[in-house]
């Protein structure tokens, strides 16, 4: 598609000279949206959920203390429940 665009003189007349002035002008607006793109995008306010996690246990490790026990039970659980090429018979 082709369209016209007005630009001051000293632009048009430097775009002009261009071996390639299609292509220049094509990445000048596609880099000039992409930057529009990114001042839009509002910035994060909020932490993510893993970031929360982590702040969280970093700040009150004693939250997850009483989880070693039942821990424990599951890994185990869950090891029983697999056979691997090592395993005994």
């Amino acid at each position: 598609m082709k369209i016209t665009i007005a630009l001051p003189d000293d632009i048009a007349e430097r775009v002009c000279r261009l071996p390639d002035r299609d292509e220049f002008v094509a990445r000048a607006v596609e880099a000039a949206f992409a930057q529009e793109q990114q001042e839009t995008i509002p910035a994060r306010t909020e932490p993510s959920r893993w970031v929360q996690l982590v702040e969280r246990i970093e700040q009150q490790p004693a939250s997850l203390e009483g989880y070693r026990e039942e821990l424990a039970r599951d890994r185990s659980e869950l090891r029983r429940s697999f056979h691997f090429s090592h395993d005994e018979f």
